[in-house]
């Protein structure tokens, strides 16, 4: 009898331990599979990601944009890149396409050039 409580307290045990980078309870926001380690969960802790899309108009930097958002810029955080460019908003908010990549600092003007929208990388909260 004693051996099958010893038993089942090992078996509970397997069940309920987590790997050791999935206690973020999922939180995190991927940035999607052609980033990876982009908004992962690390040591408890979610990786800098990828906003939502900000226009031309709004914002100058990808300091401005961040905390625009409530939270904070992260240079080179996501994957070594600060930004990500796309011509319309239509195409920053297409999950499928990748932008242009850039790795400035966080109080740079943005490299617009002819582009009117960008994810800015960011610190998730």
């Amino acid at each position: 009898m004693r051996r099958h409580a010893v038993f089942v307290l090992i078996l509970l045990s397997a069940c309920s331990s987590r790997p050791v980078d999935s206690d973020c309870d999922g939180m995190c926001q991927l940035a999607g599979p052609e980033f990876p380690g982009v908004g992962e969960c690390k040591e408890g802790a979610c990786t800098p990601t990828y906003a939502d899309c900000s226009i031309r108009t709004e914002i100058s930097t990808c300091a401005e944009a961040c905390e625009a958002q409530g939270t904070t810029c992260a240079a080179h955080g996501c994957g070594g890149y600060t930004y990500r460019l796309y011509s319309v908003l239509e195409w920053c908010e297409d999950p499928e396409l990748a932008g242009l990549l850039f790795a400035l600092e966080c109080d740079e003007p943005i490299e617009w050039q002819l582009n009117d929208a960008v994810k800015c990388c960011c610190e998730q909260e």
